[in-house]
């Protein structure tokens, strides 16, 4: 026990010695006695200690804002390769931990400053009433970080879904989860801000919900004089063909001969037979893009077959 109680005092010794060294490495005994009499003795000290301090903490508060900021994208980023729902939380997190910088900086700031130290503890002496006061105020701003909180735990959509907000009439990419709103982007590559309110209480159509398989309609409609089965066999051909297209036939129905694509007479219309066939995609971008491409292989295939596609015709009878 004597040995050790003498052993801790030597060690203690040692690190001060060591620390002495290392500062007289930098600047001379006698300079660091000059610095710390003005800092704790003359009347200018103790204002330029709390002015550096107070930009000391600028510094160090915008540094970390900025690290943080570049490592929830970095992490953002890679997450919506591995899972979205990760993604999710790490932007819902990013703002909780960029306000608690926030507030570390505000705090130390403030305690550095006498007079508006004692505002402070005045206002907080008093916070019941501020509370209630915010509270009425923000009532709409703390719906939408409630609502957040509830997209959040509940996952109707995460970052990178695509979706349609029926009420609002607003179909984009789900880019960003904050606190307070959530972030569509458009086809148009145009950004939507929808508060979370809104969107925990909307209608939203989910095309990546559960399953991302998708599934389109084209319709094309043909002369009455054309052959219509003759049409359908081309046009289911001309779909199964596509390379994007998803044949979701299970063994045992293409065992009983199942059609590798559907195609349907839709409609009898005015002036056109409506051929509907049914597309399938691994996700809606895909579909998309096979749609719009096949209708431009389907316009080539039926001139080279001899069948019509129809358009409005206006007959006019003299009697």
């Amino acid at each position: 026990m004597d040995q050790a109680t003498t052993t801790l005092p030597d060690a203690a010794g040692a690190v001060t010695d060591v620390a002495e060294e290392a500062a007289s490495a930098i600047l001379p005994t006698h300079w660091w006695r000059a610095i710390w009499n003005f800092f704790h003795t003359s009347e200018l000290g103790p204002f330029l200690g709390k002015v550096l301090l107070i930009a000391a903490t600028l510094v160090i508060m915008l540094v970390a804002v900025k690290v943080t900021n570049r490592i929830f994208r970095k992490v953002i980023d890679h997450m919506k390769q591995v899972n979205k729902s990760g993604a999710t939380l790490a932007a819902f997190l990013r703002y909780p931990v960029l306000f608690l910088i926030y507030f570390a900086a505000f705090a130390i700031i403030v305690s550095s400053i006498p007079g508006l130290s004692q505002a402070m503890n005045t206002l907080l002496a008093t916070g019941g009433v501020l509370a209630v006061v915010f509270g009425l105020a923000g009532q709409e701003a703390l719906g939408s970080i409630a609502s957040g909180m509830m997209i959040l735990a509940f996952r109707p959509f995460v970052i990178g879904d695509v979706v349609n907000v029926v009420s609002q009439g607003v179909t984009g990419t789900v880019e960003e989860i904050n606190l307070r709103h959530t972030v569509l982007r458009t086809i148009e590559n145009k950004r939507v801000i929808i508060p979370n309110s809104t969107m925990n209480a909307a209608i939203v159509e989910n095309a990546d919900y559960g399953d991302k398989n998708v599934c389109l309609t084209l319709d094309v409609g043909i002369t009455y004089e054309s052959d219509i089965d003759h049409a359908l066999e081309v046009l289911a051909k001309v779909v199964g063909e596509h390379p994007d297209y998803l044949d979701l036939r299970t063994e045992e129905a293409k065992a009983n001969g199942a059609p590798r694509v559907v195609v349907r007479v839709s409609e009898l219309a005015d002036s056109a037979v409506v051929l509907r066939a049914l597309l399938w995609g691994k996700d809606n971008g895909t579909t998309f893009a096979m749609r719009a491409d096949l209708m431009r292989q389907i316009k080539k295939r039926f001139d080279k077959e001899g069948i019509d596609i129809a358009y409005p015709h206006l007959v006019v009878m003299n009697k």
